[in-house]
């Protein structure tokens, strides 16, 4: 049986919660997390989910995180990409590539923002880089566990949206990572 077509559906972040725990389960076993640098940061949650749905199943999300930042100390808003997961079984397929240029569409479109930020680990840098991330090569700021400073769990990769992405200098994302 071939799969069907991929649909988008755009849905509020905590309400498309239910449909994607299972995968991030799946993904990143609570368990195994224990003994890793992930375990014990706080993550904000996303206010919007692009679901790339196969089959009447979700087989690829991403997550939005529309925020106001503080880039060289001027205010500047910024749309934040987390929660990137395909479907262990469908991955290697191109799926996360087809949900992550949905929404990269979606904000060009819907989003008041200068430009998108991710977070993602070194087996990541080069496919977020194919499809035109740069990396932010100075100083973030964030939120964990009440107070603020730095973050340098995991590499940070920006995006042109509607201005240049900012590469160099210091980016206070005023809240927690993503």
């Amino acid at each position: 049986m071939t799969p069907g077509a991929p649909n988008f559906v755009i849905k509020d972040g905590a309400l498309s919660w239910p449909e994607i725990a299972d995968m991030r389960e799946r993904i990143y076993p609570p368990e195994e997390l224990v003994n890793t640098p992930m375990h014990g940061i706080e993550w904000s949650h996303a206010q919007r989910r692009v679901l790339l749905y196969i089959d009447d199943a979700v087989r690829a999300v991403a997550g939005i995180h529309e925020r106001e930042v503080l880039c060289d100390g001027q205010k500047t808003a910024v749309a934040g990409i987390g929660g990137v997961m395909t479907e262990p079984e469908f991955q290697g397929q191109g799926l996360g590539k087809l949900v992550v240029l949905r929404l990269v569409d979606l904000l060009k479109t819907e989003a008041n923002c200068a430009f998108s930020l991710l977070f993602c680990e070194d087996h990541n840098v080069d496919f977020y880089a194919k499809m035109g991330w740069l990396r932010f090569e100075g100083n973030l700021v964030v939120e964990q566990h009440g107070q603020s400073g730095p973050f340098a769990f995991r590499n940070t990769m920006v995006l042109p949206v509607t201005k240049p992405a900012q590469v160099t200098g210091h980016i206070d994302l005023c809240g927690l990572p993503w």
